[in-house]
């Protein structure tokens, strides 16, 4: 019998390594040279079959899961009617605002739109419209080629009229494939159903135009007060620039330039494509279109907080898209505080007499919680009546309120660890290149500073310092983190000056922003919406949690900081000792102020560990002023702050572990040394190292020579002075050395630094030999005036100058050449004993000096004064008699709360019963020279 044959067996190995092989083959059929051999072979068919079906399959299930709940394009005018979307207050009772849906909608037949309407629509959002399908696949990956490398000002869009209509009537704004897909799958079988007219009439009715107006009849009616059939051509290509954004396209909005620029647009391209002729354009252009505009939006009239409830408006028209906002019936949960509103718009129009009165004409104010970013409070302007431009959410330069930015990240450079309040800067008039010499508010120097001073006064040379030390581009980056979103240009763009507020930020970011400081370093975004629910309580959008923050900055760093902003002693030289308008009594507060050049924007933003406010004060159309922030901005802050956190309790600010006090020279900002002649005490994070004490040696010098004092060299000749500890801020390798250096020498120079080595040799222009000047006579004559005179002989050197004083007062100085003499008249300004004294100095400041002490009368006396003290007169008579005031000229009577003027050198008066206290004053000119001692006089009857 045969012996069986084993069956053979294929482990999991083989499999594997079958499944392996395949794969190998067909990535090698995928190289350039095997193409052709393996894709017409009969294997490489059969794959390509496989590929093929199994694709087809899957589009096959994609369509068929996308469509299984698309609405029927049959059915398109059986919608389900539009609700109306409430916005409330963060309590969630309040109603600031309503979205009436579908309440402004009017639809109109396609024969009364104009033809400039349907043209303008056509040459504006889908040029072949006429010629191509439900799609175009030459704009889709056009719009996928920009947006793939971000050409031109903006994301693409490749939809056609068909696809927007289905997006706007049947679908949403939501980006996502599934999304895209069924807006395709509609737009296929509504291409099948309806005439391309049709489409357009459709798109033309549906469509939003802002405002809650939908459909170009009621834009119509809206925007110009009259039918869609009226419009004339500048009208119609306005309107139909606003459907890509009708929030960021409103007429009423902060952004009617990029409107007009796009109506513009809109006009060349009708003229490009033969609507209208290119003279037309123009004329069209010329339009002034806005001022058929009514001032305020109807939508509007009667809502609380308009400026906020716009903003937020137009984030979920954004975020969610305009129909299911306006007509989705949702219940908007807001940010805002009823209270804090009312307290910002009062603080706002309690102010604005005064701003007016310095030349502005609006003012914004925007209030957040600083661990939650929420919105408390949102004033975008004085009054929305008059003008719906929101302040508070538009460009403009933060002047010196973006300091704290700048120093906050030199604080925490750990790797240039020499940094903090009490760091020296010198505050000297510097070229820091191209022409760049920034100079302060006060248009004056103050030399050396700490940079507490510097910060807390606001001096523009410092922290130009501070941002070239900081650099440019870290400091961009920690305003960013913080919540800044417009620094978008190369940092070059910006330069030093962006530390004096050359970069433009909103109010809105920068209360955002300072909120991190307020926190220790660290961020949420800003937001104000808490919870936005649908008609059926589908939660869509949910911020009721406690966001986790984002550390930004080490808290050590941020202390430093708010040391500083917290601290009124530092800002006294600028604002006094006691600004009230930046102080809130009992309470530790923060605050930065900024003054735009000219006095065209003026800010205050200050904060404390639960609420930051910011306020702008200005022009909307930037005109100057005559007051900057602290007249300006400053009050409206106080005023709201004051109301607002009264029923917070005082937090001052947590000092973090790590924090020193260090003391360091004031005047060089290194180490304090034997040498050190004024030291500073200061605060410093844990990782600061003061700079090493460079050369740091004094030396007595003899102001003459140069060189060092001997035992000869007069004391009036020797001054201490320092070595090199004294230079710019930058070491000497930096390209900018030598411009910071020069006036800081010059500084040194004037405070006894030699900006150098001290001298070595000694003082060779004095010898102990040297014949001194000498005073010769010396005196002073009379009762008064004085006669003084003096005499001097010159020693070994010529005497150049002589000076009398009058005690330690200078009451006469000479220029001289030589030995000689001077005599003048003087009159003690007071009587009792004093002392005159004459110094002669010569060229060599070898010195003489002779002093007399005399019983000094003021220059005079009354005699015969007539009653004397306490007598009892039965007539009140009082008789004078001046002898020894020379050169007086002009005598009075006191005589109780009455002066009787004189008509000489002797008087007398006569006066009723009573009881009188008196004395008497001589003048020369208006001079006072004397005065009797004062007399009682009592009359009787």
């Amino acid at each position: 019998m045969a012996k069986a044959k084993p069956r053979r067996v294929t482990s999991a190995k083989n499999s594997k390594a079958k499944i392996s092989n395949r794969w190998q083959k067909f990535l090698v059929s995928l190289k350039p040279a095997n193409l052709k051999a393996y894709w017409f072979s009969h294997q490489g068919r059969m794959m390509a079959a496989k590929i093929a079906g199994i694709g087809f399959l899957m589009v096959v299930l994609l369509i068929l899961f996308v469509a299984k709940d698309l609405p029927s394009p049959s059915k398109i005018n059986a919608k389900v009617g539009a609700q109306t979307t409430r916005f409330y207050d963060r309590s969630g009772n309040t109603v600031l605002y309503e979205v009436h849906g579908d309440v402004n909608r009017t639809v109109i037949d396609f024969n009364a739109m104009p033809d400039n309407v349907k043209h303008a629509t056509v040459a504006l959002e889908d040029k072949n419209f006429y010629h191509h399908g439900a799609f175009s696949s030459l704009s889709i990956l056009r719009a996928a080629f920009v947006d793939l490398f971000h050409r031109g000002s903006g994301l693409q869009g490749g939809s056609t009229i068909t696809q927007q209509y289905v997006k706007n009537a049947l679908l949403t704004n939501q980006q996502s494939v599934i999304r895209k897909a069924k807006e395709l799958i509609l737009s296929i079988e509504i291409e099948q159903l309806y005439k391309k007219d049709d489409i357009l009439k459709l798109y033309l009715n549906e469509i939003p135009y802002g405002t809650q107006a939908y459909g170009i009849q009621a834009a119509a009616k809206t925007y110009f007060g009259k039918d869609a059939k009226d419009l004339t051509l500048p009208e119609a290509a306005l309107l139909a620039a606003i459907p890509q954004a009708p929030s960021y396209y409103s007429p009423y909005g902060d952004h009617v330039d990029a409107l007009i620029a796009r109506q513009h647009m809109v006009l060349d391209e009708m003229a490009d494509q033969g609507y209208i002729t290119a003279q037309q354009a123009e004329e069209a252009k010329a339009v002034d279109v806005l001022a058929e505009i009514p001032k305020i939006p109807r939508t509007y009239a009667n809502v609380t907080a308009p400026f906020f409830v716009k903003y937020v408006e137009a984030q979920l028209d954004e975020q969610l898209g305009n129909q299911l906002v306006d007509s989705g019936g949702l219940k908007v949960i807001t940010t805002l505080d009823l209270t804090k509103q009312s307290q910002a718009e009062q603080a706002v129009a309690k102010n604005m007499a005064n701003v007016k009165r310095l030349g502005g004409s609006n003012a914004a104010l925007v209030a957040d919680d600083v661990k939650t970013g929420q919105v408390l409070a949102w004033v975008g302007g004085s009054d929305f009546s008059t003008s719906q431009v929101d302040v508070a959410n538009s460009l403009r330069q933060p002047g010196s309120s973006f300091k704290p930015f700048v120093y906050s990240t030199l604080f925490s450079k750990k790797t240039d660890a020499t940094w903090g309040p009490g760091s020296t800067l010198y505050d000297v008039k510097t070229d820091f290149g191209g022409g760049y010499v920034p100079h302060n508010y006060c248009n004056c120097n103050y030399g050396v500073v700490s940079i507490r001073e510097a910060l807390g006064n606001s001096l523009n040379i410092p922290a130009v310092k501070a941002l070239y030390l900081a650099g440019v581009s870290d400091s961009i980056k920690t305003a960013t983190d913080l919540g800044i979103s417009t620094l978008n240009q190369d940092p070059s763009h910006y330069g030093l000056s962006l530390v004096l507020g050359s970069g433009e930020v909103t109010l809105a970011d920068m209360a955002s922003a300072y909120s991190g400081f307020a926190t220790g370093g660290t961020h949420v975004d800003q937001v104000s919406v808490i919870k936005i629910t649908d008609p059926k309580g589908k939660t869509l959008v949910d911020n009721s949690k406690t966001p986790t923050p984002k550390k930004v900055l080490d808290p050590q760093a941020v202390y430093e900081l708010n040391s500083i902003l917290s601290d009124a002693g530092a800002r006294t030289r600028t604002f006094g000792s006691n600004f009230s308008a930046l102080i809130i009594p009992g309470k530790t507060t923060a605050v930065k102020t900024g003054t735009t050049e000219n006095y065209r924007d003026a800010w205050t933003i200050g904060y404390t560990q639960s609420t930051v406010a910011g306020v702008w004060a200005g022009n909307n159309d930037g005109h100057t002023m005559s007051g900057g922030s602290a007249a300006v901005a400053a009050p409206i802050w106080h005023d709201f702050m004051i109301n607002a956190i009264k029923d917070e309790p005082n937090q001052p600010f947590v000092k973090p572990a790590g924090i020193k006090d260090v003391t360091i020279d004031a005047i060089t900002g290194r180490e304090k040394t034997d040498s050190t002649k004024q030291a500073r005490t200061d605060i410093f994070a844990s990782w600061y190292q003061a700079p090493a004490a460079s050369h740091s040696q004094s030396a007595q010098v003899d102001s003459v020579s140069g060189k060092l004092a001997t035992a000869c060299t007069p004391q009036a000749a020797i001054h201490t002075v320092y070595s090199n500890a004294m230079q710019a801020e930058i070491p000497p390798a930096d390209p900018a050395f030598g411009r910071w250096n020069a006036p800081v020498q010059a500084l040194a120079a004037q405070l006894g630094y030699t900006g150098g080595a001290l001298p070595t040799d000694s003082d060779n222009v004095h010898s102990c030999s040297d014949t001194h000047p000498s005073i010769t006579n010396f005196s002073v004559v009379g009762t008064g005036p004085y006669t003084i005179s003096g005499s001097w002989s010159s020693g070994t050197f010529p005497v150049n100058k002589v000076d009398f004083y009058f005690d330690d007062q200078l009451i006469s100085t000479q220029s001289v050449n030589g030995s000689g003499s001077y005599s003048f008249g003087y009159s003690a300004p007071s009587s009792g004993s004093h002392t005159f004294k004459m110094v002669v100095t010569d060229t060599a400041l070898y010195s003489d000096e002779q002093t007399k002490t005399m019983n000094v009368t003021s220059g005079g006396s009354f005699s015969n004064q007539t009653p004397a003290d306490g007598t009892h007169k039965s007539a009140g008579l009082i008789v004078f008699n001046w002898d020894n005031y020379p050169g007086a000229n002009n005598y009075k009577l006191i005589v109780g709360p009455t002066t009787y003027p004189t008509a000489g050198s002797s008087d007398s008066i006569v006066l009723p019963p009573g009881t009188y206290s008196w004395h008497a004053d001589a003048y020369q000119g208006s001079n006072k020279l004397g005065s009797t001692s004062p007399y009682t006089l009592i009359v009787t009857p």
